[in-house]
């Protein structure tokens, strides 16, 4: 069953259609408080994606999607009084406090003891601490469900689980290995690595060693779609397999950080249906290259950081003409981790490429997707950072929306993002 979920709002304007000398007012929210308003021809707009919003009554979706899930019995039928149950809860899950809330109640009613129930997060490697899913618990059962966060560095905290099908040996948290019955949820969104990460990418690398870890980090390839075949994502698929889970509750993103829509049930099926309600809501696909891309990107569960910056540059350097303008409207203020710093003692961003690859930072990721996207357009940003990072970044810094109107003014083709973080856009062929 799907729970939730409501149709974005997607504009295309084809150019020349429109009437001339009407103006169209464009509102776009950044970071957590800022706005920015403007005036824009609509014939020079290709595309405005506005994102999914949030879906209404939250809890009462998570409830419907628990009792009816796709291809599955309900949860109450899933586990049996003294299993040992691990939920394995997806790092900065949106509604997590919620999905925790009505994963319980259906536990409750099947008599499990909160005792026996173990929530295990991936540890957060991006600085962004993680919030306890356990808030919309009674107390008394808020005290009693253990609320963990992997260590990937701590081999006692690890187990060896089997051989992979090309031979690579895979450890896993030990709550994981020991559990009688082990539930996954999380997020279904892009990812520049796995093209999809949902369901069973909780499992690994997160939930593995820092071997795992930096391993998964190298595996990106921006040239590949989404939909491509992807071996770190057949990798994960089977681990899920030799682990024995079943079931799985996700979620989808919404503007804001919030949740559009939630799907649960057998974890092959709901990873097929969000995959296709994820195109829906947040693929932007264009005739042509926009000559210049406005991404607004908003603070998330995940924060408001390099992840989220790197992210919306990834999908406008997909959309956006060879020499054309990219500007990211934000509020973010991260320190620089050691792939930027790379970036900011290069000669050009497409020198520091090399240096990225081969180091794998921590930030390799957005690293790599800022030096790509201003190796192949100009970039602006609207930030909290100093002016001298920005320049020494290879983007050009907007100190006001005075500037920023200026610069979208002229016979520019625009596309226009919302929540941008969590699109992929690309051109159609032919």
């Amino acid at each position: 069953m799907i729970a939730g979920t409501e149709k974005t709002i997607v504009t295309y304007t084809p150019s020349g259609k429109q009437q001339a000398g009407v103006s169209q007012t464009i509102d776009l929210n950044y970071g957590r408080q800022g706005r920015f308003s403007c005036e824009i021809d609509p014939r020079r707009i290709v595309a405005h994606h506005a994102g999914a919003p949030p879906c209404a009554d939250l809890p009462g979706k998570i409830r419907s999607a628990l009792a009816k899930p796709m291809d599955f019995p309900s949860l109450v039928q899933v586990c049996i009084p003294g299993d040992n149950v691990v939920i394995a809860l997806d790092r900065h899950t949106p509604g997590s406090a919620e999905l925790i809330a009505g994963m319980w109640t259906m536990l409750d009613q099947r008599g499990v003891d909160p005792a026996g129930v173990q929530i295990l997060q991936p540890a957060a490697l991006d600085g962004v601490p993680l919030v306890d899913p356990r808030s919309q618990l009674p107390d008394s059962v808020r005290q009693a469900i253990k609320w963990t966060v992997h260590d990937p560095t701590d081999p006692k905290r690890q187990a060896y689980m089997a051989a992979t099908a090309r031979g690579e040996r895979i450890y896993l948290a030990r709550e994981l290995i020991e559990a009688d019955v082990v539930l996954s949820a999380g997020m279904i969104a892009y990812d520049p690595v796995l093209g999809y990460r949902g369901t069973n990418s909780v499992f690994y690398p997160g939930l593995s060693n820092t071997d795992a870890v930096s391993r998964a980090r190298g595996e990106g390839h921006s040239e590949l779609g989404p939909d491509d075949e992807r071996p770190l994502r057949q990798v994960i698929d089977e681990i899920a397999w030799l682990l024995g889970t079943q079931f799985s509750v996700q979620v989808l993103p919404a503007t804001g950080g919030g949740v559009s829509g939630v799907i649960a049930g057998a974890y092959d099926n709901i990873f097929r249906k969000g995959k296709k309600l994820l195109a829906d809501a947040w693929h932007v696909s264009l005739g042509e290259r926009a000559d210049l891309v406005l991404a607004a990107v908003d603070a998330d569960s995940a924060g408001h950081g390099w992840n989220q910056v790197g992210a919306a540059l990834a999908t406008a350097r997909n959309l956006v003409a060879k020499g054309g303008k990219i500007v990211i409207l934000s509020e973010f203020d991260a320190e620089p981790e050691i792939g930027m710093e790379i970036i900011r003692r290069s000669q050009s961003p497409r020198s520091a490429l090399a240096p990225i690859r081969k180091q794998a930072p921590i930030d390799m990721i957005p690293a790599t997707q800022l030096a790509t996207a201003a190796d192949w357009a100009r970039v602006y940003l609207v930030s909290k950072l100093p002016t001298g990072m920005v320049d020494e970044l290879f983007m050009v810094p907007l100190e006001n929306h005075a500037e920023l109107t200026r610069l979208l003014a002229g016979e520019d083709s625009c596309a226009i993002l919302g929540s941008a973080q969590h699109t992929y856009g690309d051109v159609r062929r032919g």
